[in-house]
This record gives structure tokens, C-alpha cells and sequence, in this order.
């Protein structure tokens, strides 16, 4: 159990410093028993953002998505992913997703296209942006985002997918999400 502890520690610390590479204001959260108040993760500068830190071989990406909705506490429910020898990824509700893209802070765009469409309808008009939807419930999540990544050439890429429970995620490298973040993406026109 200790190995297990220190090791979800060090992601914690992997994480908090991709944070800071990125300009980002981070330090690993008072480590409780999984609440708003005990994030793995804190960044000062996302406030309403909640980051589930995961470092497993073999994630269970529904599992993880549950537990971070759960302890956000009305934040927006992130978990930031990676296994051996792979990039960090960043795993959302593809609401949340929609928000990214459009910058909705109101989130009434987002809950309709959450509502009437699959994240690859909803980036269909958007040349700029490759979506490259999973089907089926033995997701290699590192397997699909290098094949993203590879059919995206030169465009931004994502991939969706559905939970357990019919949600649609969204996943993408924390390079991505952090274009996202500092407004590089979608690219001016």
C-alpha cells in the first residue's frame, strides 16, 4: 500500500510541474479522503477546475470520471491521466469540452450541443480540429490518442468516447488542453 501511495504521490508532483511548465500557478492539494476540499492538485489560477490524478497501467476511464464529478463539488471535473513511458492526457465531459471550444461561460451552447450531438458531429465544421471517435468498452485510451495523432497530421486532434453510462468524454494531450487554456485554440482566423 505504501508504493501505491507514494507513487500516486509522485504523478501528483509529475502533475502540479506540467502545470508550471505551462505558466500555471500549481501545488498538490491536502490529501483527505477525496472531497472539494482535498483536490489532488490545486491551481490558483483554476479556480473552478477539480484534477483527479491517475499514473496506472490500465485506467478505468468511467471509474475515474465518476470519482472526479463526485469530489468537485460543482467544479469541473478533469482527470489528468498517464501511464509509463506515455504523455499526460486530460480526460472531460464532453460538455465541458464544448465549453473549451467556444469559451461559453454561461454553459447554455454546451448543455445543447451535450444534449443533441456526438463530440465528432459537434467538431465536424471545424477543419482545424481532428475528432476521432472510440467505439466499445476495452478503450486503450494511449493507443487511441496515438492514432489520433497520426490521422490528425498537422491539426489539433481529440478523441471521444463514451463512459459506462452512455456520457460522452473526451480526451486529449495535456499539450491540448493547455493550448486550449491560454487561447491558442482554435486558431485565429
Amino acid at each position: 500500500m505504501k508504493i501505491s501511495r507514494e507513487k500516486g504521490k509522485r504523478a501528483e508532483r509529475q502533475w502540479r510541474d506540467e502545470f508550471r511548465a505551462h505558466g500555471y500557478t500549481a501545488r498538490r492539494g491536502q490529501q483527505f479522503s477525496g472531497s472539494p476540499n482535498s483536490p489532488d492538485v490545486v491551481c490558483d489560477d483554476l479556480p473552478m477546475y477539480h484534477f483527479e490524478v491517475k499514473h496506472v497501467e490500465h485506467l478505468n476511464l468511467s471509474a475515474a470520471m465518476v470519482q472526479s464529478r463526485r469530489d468537485a463539488g460543482g467544479k469541473a471535473a478533469f482527470v489528468a491521466h498517464r501511464k509509463n513511458y506515455w504523455p499526460w492526457l486530460v480526460t472531460m465531459d464532453a460538455e465541458r469540452f464544448y465549453r473549451l471550444l467556444q469559451r461559453d461561460l454561461t454553459g447554455e451552447w454546451a448543455t445543447r450541443m451535450a444534449a443533441e450531438f456526438s463530440p465528432a458531429q459537434a467538431c465536424g465544421e471545424m477543419e482545424w480540429l481532428h475528432c476521432q471517435v472510440i467505439a466499445g468498452h476495452r478503450l486503450n485510451i494511449h493507443e487511441a490518442v496515438a492514432q489520433a495523432r497520426r490521422e490528425a497530421g498537422r491539426r489539433a486532434f481529440v478523441v471521444a468516447h463514451q463512459d459506462r453510462d452512455g456520457r460522452w468524454l473526451v480526451t486529449m494531450t495535456s499539450e491540448t488542453f493547455f493550448k486550449f487554456l491560454r487561447g491558442e485554440l482554435p486558431p485565429a482566423n
